[in-house]
């Protein structure tokens, strides 16, 4: 990520979410706000009205849908699992790591009051995305139940960025880690979900994707696994992490993990996005994980 800007993939998930929640029909995850998340090219784009039919033709949503269907999926996944924590284990602590230029904050925040909610990310994305947020907000102000908090993860830990906040260690929370892992090296996730299971209570959650090794792939599925990694590279924040699912299971049990489903794209696909005319699928390069931690 180039300092002193937001992240460009954060940018291009923004502009996914927008693509979707103003394009598709019976969309799967719906975010009214993404469009003025993203940049001002990715709004430009979306506005192109022979682009944006391109984009959203059943062809393009054979290939392009694949990565539609990781972002999308992995939110409505992420934020279906949260509910069920709130209502059914009566969680009330939600740190969104690596939080993005997600709007849950403007989305839910307000519906769920007794929810403490901790957006972690670096600071320059952050800047960008609070500027954003207060022109969205009906009142110029943010829900008081939101925290936002810096973090450089290449110079400190998760633990001690929260430690900074009014983050309860001895109460359980709610982790989501979402489009992420997929940019840092395989010992770096691994550090943070340890430092995750050291710090925080028990019946705490965690749910994050992962890339699996794009060499696993056949097909179109690897040949869309590879563009993606192109386009991240383009973009300055390559793609440099991936598991094979039983080294992951093996290394988060030893940290006192339970793994309480890993989801493959094509589980992912037959719970999301089954049966969908318009083509949309996940795609078979990433995977969505859910933790319990004791």
């Amino acid at each position: 990520m180039k300092a002193g800007r937001a992240s460009k993939t954060a940018e291009a998930a923004a502009a996914i979410r927008a693509n979707h929640h103003l394009n598709a029909n019976d969309p799967v995850f719906s975010d009214p706000y993404a469009f003025e998340m993203t940049n001002s090219q990715w709004r430009l784009l979306l506005n192109n009205a022979l682009l944006r039919k391109a984009l959203n033709s059943n062809l393009m949503n054979q290939t392009f849908g694949k990565l539609t269907g990781q972002v999308v999926g992995r939110s409505r996944y992420t934020e279906d699992l949260l509910k069920q924590a709130i209502e059914n284990d009566h969680i009330q602590q939600y740190v969104l790591v690596g939080a993005g230029l997600d709007s849950f904050v403007l989305r839910l925040a307000q519906q769920y009051p007794q929810l403490k909610i901790f957006e972690i990310d670096h600071p320059d994305t952050q800047r960008t995305k609070l500027e954003k947020l207060k022109k969205l907000s009906n009142t110029g102000e943010l829900p008081s139940n939101v925290e936002f908090v810096g973090i450089d993860f290449e110079k400190e830990k998760l633990s001690d960025a929260l430690a900074r906040s009014g983050f309860q260690n001895t109460q359980a929370a709610f982790f989501s880690w979402l489009g992420t892992t997929h940019y840092l090296t395989p010992q770096a996730t691994l550090a943070t979900l340890h430092n995750i299971a050291a710090f925080t209570g028990k019946n705490s959650q965690v749910v994050m994707d992962y890339s699996i090794d794009y060499r696993a792939l056949q097909g179109i599925e690897r040949l869309g696994s590879f563009a993606v990694s192109q386009f991240t590279r383009f973009l300055k924040e390559p793609l440099i992490g991936a598991f094979s699912s039983q080294a992951l299971h093996h290394a988060v049990a030893m940290m006192g993990y339970q793994v309480v489903e890993d989801l493959s794209g094509k589980d992912i696909t037959h719970r999301y996005f089954n049966h969908r005319a318009d083509h949309i699928r996940h795609t078979h390069a990433t995977h969505l994980i859910h933790l319990k931690i004791g």
